[in-house]
């Protein structure tokens, strides 16, 4: 090997680390930024537009589209599970932040989605068997989950007082949101193992969120004016939010270890923490800190010991290296938990 390509080889677990934390400061960023959006923006008038922008573009770079027709035929029923689990995610999302603080939304959210991945677990993959500090992992989220919905139920976010029904409807959101993330970390390993790209599904994945947000446009007459200050938002979030935040992402996870990569997630919640002093309609709270500390430290526990699992009882037959066209998602319960998308 040249020197250039060996130097090329020992840099890249650095450069897939400052990759996938461009894509944690930029998706921790949108948090906040949605959640001031969606103050004065309908949720569903965000989705719409910028869904639109971002599924026109994976399709247009999709070169061969007979082959991408063709497996959407073969895996429908699995594509359209996928489709409505990411219109469920970014819609539940948004309407969270309409009552939740980013911080808190998200820390609600991730603290659900091992909890429900291990249960999922049976009944969709059943020879994936959750480790027993998986397990504790996700009972510390739950915990931490729990404190921090007792602290908005008293007042103590950076919301300050709610009132008890909003506090119900942000947490019924959270749930949904949590429920469709787990289920979209498992139907894309069930697509990737039918044989179809990380590029064709991404081609295919927002087709219901476009008709969903679009009914919702109509049905609520939520249409906002496409002001230059709205257009600029769209393109913000499309653009940089999702098209660049999301390829970030993908190249940061093929040259980066999995454990790394579940680490650094784990950075989402800090991140938006330290974003929100940026938001002026916020008071920060030393309670939602304690709280995404705890959550953090969780999922890096449950990610270390699927990590140390792996390297103990390496699966016989499996290349070290996984191919860049098979999804680095769903690996174990709690490794993707902060990758919304």
């Amino acid at each position: 090997m040249s020197r250039d390509g060996t130097s090329a080889s020992r840099n890249a677990p650095l450069v897939g680390t400052l990759l996938v934390l461009g894509y944690c400061v930029i998706n921790s960023t949108k948090s906040v930024f949605e959640g001031s959006l969606v103050q004065h923006l309908s949720p569903e008038f965000i989705a719409f537009n910028s869904f639109v922008l971002a599924q026109g573009f994976y399709f247009m770079i999709c070169r061969d589209k007979a082959a991408l027709l063709a497996t959407v035929r073969r895996c429908l029923p699995d594509v359209i599970a996928l489709n409505v689990a990411t219109m469920v995610s970014w819609v539940a999302v948004l309407y969270a932040f309409t009552v939740f603080e980013p911080a808190m939304a998200n820390s609600v959210i991730l603290g659900l989605v091992p909890s429900i991945t291990i249960a999922l677990g049976f009944k969709l993959r059943p020879g994936v068997r959750a480790l027993r500090l998986e397990v504790v992992a996700a009972l510390g989220m739950l915990a931490a989950m729990s404190f921090l919905v007792a602290a908005a139920w008293n007042g103590s976010s950076a919301i300050g007082d709610l009132p008890k029904d909003d506090l119900a409807a942000g947490l019924i959101y959270c749930v949904l949101t949590s429920f469709a993330l787990s289920a979209i970390t498992y139907f894309t390993r069930r697509l990737g193992d039918q044989g179809m790209s990380v590029q064709q599904m991404m081609a295919s994945r927002f087709g219901v969120l476009i008709l969903v947000t679009l009914g919702l446009l109509i049905g609520r007459d939520s249409f906002d004016a496409y002001t230059p200050r709205n257009i600029g938002a769209i393109l913000l979030i499309s653009i940089v939010g999702v098209i660049v935040s999301l390829y970030l992402l993908q190249a940061g996870m093929v040259r980066t270890e999995p454990i790394t990569v579940s680490m650094l997630f784990g950075t989402n919640l800090i991140i938006t923490y330290v974003v929100q002093f940026l938001d002026p309609r916020l008071h920060q709270s030393t309670t939602t800190f304690v709280g995404v500390l705890v959550l953090s430290a969780a999922m890096c526990l449950g990610a270390w010991a699927r990590w140390r699992d792996g390297r103990d009882n390496p699966p016989a037959g499996v290349p070290d290296k996984v191919p860049a066209e098979v999804p680095a998602e769903a690996e174990g319960t709690t490794q993707n938990v902060g990758n919304r998308t």
